[in-house]
């Protein structure tokens, strides 16, 4: 009698678990993974921030059998962006931009709609040193923690070459303007005087650097004929009204801030025409 007893509970147990079995393989469907470039977000706080979409969609037979999304790293057990310089260490949001929490290196998520949208972020205490940053994770899709769909996905951000022009702290008192446009007052004009200024540079790539006069010299504002040349030195290198500097800034890959100084000497303004005199002086910076 106990025999048959045990016989019977055996005779149960396999006809659970082939119910639970056959449940498991009746869960199918198809599983696709995106990231638009078009939609990356970037945020200049403290630090740089840049969101990259991760959407995430499954079939209709899909989702009424499966209940979660698990997103891991392909190679690490953290979320790893190889970049120029650095590696990066990457965090993933869901729609609402909230952390997903991360456990034995698996983001998961619950799959409650067709269409799941998150975001991979990535941070850097200034510009992104210019080039690619590559990930490579793996999304799978969940039933009662057995994996049924998968997709590996390559994930990549390209940091663009960039620049940021600013006055320096010395410089702000006495030269107006912000944003790349600066006037500078020099008030009554005499012969030789000098001023002096200077600015930073925030670069995430090497660039090129133009310097040139649009009048050639300080133009009075009505009578065209009278020119008043000065000369200009930047980064220890003299011109003259009349000329262009062209300079070329190489460097390691990174990011660079650099201090450019000027000196402004004003040539001889005997029997010059009284009235305004002008002129537009650019520094235009070319990154690559």
């Amino acid at each position: 009698m106990k025999i048959k007893v045990f016989l019977l509970m055996i005779l149960s147990f396999l006809m659970l678990s082939n119910e639970a079995r056959a449940d498991w393989y009746s869960c199918y469907g198809n599983l696709w993974v995106t990231s638009n470039s078009t939609d990356i977000i970037t945020e200049h706080t403290n630090r740089v921030s840049v969101f990259l979409p991760l959407k995430v969609q499954v079939s209709e037979q899909l989702l009424n059998c499966a209940d979660e999304i698990w997103v891991e790293d392909v190679y690490y057990y953290s979320m790893v962006f190889e970049g120029p310089t650095q590696d990066k260490y990457a965090k993933l949001f869901d729609a609402q931009f909230k952390k997903i929490k991360v456990r034995n290196g698996i983001w998961k998520s619950p799959l409650n709609e067709r269409t799941t949208q998150m975001w991979v972020r990535l941070r850097h205490y200034s510009l992104f040193p210019a080039g690619a940053y590559n990930g490579a994770i793996r999304v799978s899709i969940v039933k009662n923690n057995q994996i049924v769909e998968e997709q590996y996905f390559d994930m990549t951000y390209y940091s663009e070459p960039q620049v940021s022009i600013s006055l320096d702290n010395n410089s702000q008192g006495k030269v107006a303007g912000s944003h790349g446009q600066y006037q500078i007052n020099l008030g009554e004009l005499k012969s030789n005087m000098r001023f002096y200024w200077g600015i930073k540079i925030l670069s995430n790539s090497s660039y090129d650097i133009v310097l040139d006069s649009e009048f050639n010299g300080l133009r009075h504002e009505t009578n065209t004929n009278a020119l008043i040349n000065y000369s200009v030195s930047f980064d220890n290198v003299k011109m003259s009204s009349a000329d262009q500097i062209y300079r070329s800034y190489n460097f390691n890959p990174g990011v660079k801030n650099k201090w450019y100084g000027f000196e402004f000497i004003l040539g001889n303004v005997e029997l010059m025409p009284a009235g305004y005199y002008r002129d537009n002086l650019s520094l235009t910076v070319y990154p690559r």
